[in-house]
């Protein structure tokens, strides 16, 4: 196990001999196992412990056998403790991503540089195929990669089978986590119920996935090299040539918007990849957040915030004309039977019941999470889905809105909404309109 462990370091490069290292220790077999292969193959060795107090007295026995087998190796050990129902509350988090969040932030409170967790190949093959279940592409396949940022993953070429009987092998007890051996979670289904059936098909089921892993991962990264020499030669003063990367193999065009989504901080998964994939070879839009968009055109591609203009407000204080946007407005007041005569004043207008109007009326630009329920489309929309189907993007901050104290009453060349609709009983109407 040792020998194996060290082989894993030297070949993915995770620590320099003697170097310090932080153990993320839960007391289970894999974090013991870590423990003891780190502290014997000589590196500055210190430990950390969260209690994430979900499993009562069982969460206080793991905090004390880390703390006695720290104390017994004379390894450093920090204790935290974390609310993970507090948070889950606060944040709407499920427990096992809450505690995974609090965790992984009371590891990079740490000084220490590398941070070393238990993940063995066996994890790595259930989140391949938890990856696999949900949809995922070459990257997904590859499980959990050896480091991730300040990560490092020793054990990520040992079998929990061979993490066992090492322990066994050398009378070293480990606790047990309850929760895992239920099938309330998805990995744990998959640890119980698939991986044994496909064992059977293949004795040898961990070692090929590792050679698949291998394979996967070296081709990625590959690839991943070739989309940023890709966009090293496409870039120029307004963004991303077109021509450059239209004419790149789709395995590294992929790569590549996967890389600028990544830089630009944006979220991304094969659905939005695969749309600026096309949006690349074929022009247009894509909105990529609230005012981030993905725009392909004049022979150019880039990922740019469109700067959305100050909100404005102008009160409606009775029958006039307003200015807002750069554009002028009218408010008329009247008698529903003189709306014929009035209406050919405006350029375009938008009839609504003035008696359904609530309190103070004001005309302004849009806001986050503005929604309308328009007149006969049975249905409501906010106006950021509404204007996304018809509205071009460099317009969408002048749209100009008429609305009351209870919110959005009518918009610029869409309509009224449905509360604030004429019908035979209304007797006076508000025509707002651009001239």
């Amino acid at each position: 196990m040792l020998e194996k462990v060290k082989r894993a370091i030297e070949k993915f490069d995770m620590l320099k001999e003697g170097e310090a290292v932080l153990c993320c220790l839960s007391g289970g077999a894999d974090s013991v196992t870590l423990l003891l292969c780190l502290y014997e193959l000589g590196y500055e060795t210190a430990a950390i412990h969260i209690n994430h107090h979900l499993r009562g007295e069982e969460s206080d026995r793991d905090e004390r056998f880390c703390r006695e087998l720290c104390s017994r190796l004379g390894v450093p050990l920090q204790v935290e403790h974390v609310d993970v129902h507090g948070y889950c509350c606060v944040t709407g988090t499920s427990t096992e991503e809450g505690a995974r969040e609090l965790r992984y932030t009371a590891f990079e409170r740490s000084p220490i540089r590398h941070i070393a967790t238990a993940h063995t190949l066996s994890d790595s093959l259930e989140t391949a195929l938890f990856n696999l279940a949900r949809g995922t592409g070459a990257k997904g396949l590859c499980g959990i990669p050896p480091i991730r940022g300040r990560f490092v993953r020793p054990l990520i070429d040992c079998t929990r089978e061979e993490i066992e009987l090492f322990l066994t092998e050398r009378k070293q007890d480990w606790v047990t986590d309850s929760t895992n051996l239920t099938d309330d979670y998805s990995r744990n289904r998959i640890r119980h119920g698939v991986i044994p059936v496909l064992a059977s098909l293949n004795p040898e089921l961990m070692q090929a996935f590792a050679r698949l892993s291998d394979q996967l991962r070296a081709d990625d990264d590959h690839l991943c090299d070739e989309a940023a020499l890709l966009l090293a030669e496409a870039k120029n003063d307004n963004g991303y040539s077109l021509a450059v990367l239209s004419k790149a193999a789709l395995p590294v065009l992929s790569r590549a918007v996967l890389l600028l989504l990544r830089d630009n901080g944006i979220s991304y998964d094969f659905a939005r990849v695969s749309e600026l994939c096309r949006l690349i070879r074929s022009g247009g839009k894509y909105c990529l957040t609230e005012n981030v968009y993905a725009l392909s055109s004049n022979g150019v591609f880039r990922i740019a915030a469109l700067e959305m203009p100050d909100q404005q407000t102008v009160i409606v204080n009775g029958e006039g004309r307003y200015e807002l946007c750069g554009k002028i407005i009218s408010v008329i007041i009247c008698e529903k039977n003189q709306i014929a005569f009035k209406i050919n004043r405006m350029f375009t207008n938008i009839a609504l019941d003035y008696d359904k109007i609530k309190g103070v009326i004001s005309l302004r630009t849009r806001r986050s999470g503005d929604k309308i329920r328009l007149n006969g489309r049975g249905c409501t929309k906010t106006l950021k889905k509404l204007f996304s189907e018809s509205v071009p993007v460099e317009n969408r901050g002048n749209v100009l809105l008429l609305c009351d104290e209870e919110g959005v009453c009518a918009v610029e060349g869409f309509g009224a909404a449905e509360r604030c609709a004429p019908n035979d009983e209304t007797s006076r109407v508000l025509l707002f309109g651009v001239e």
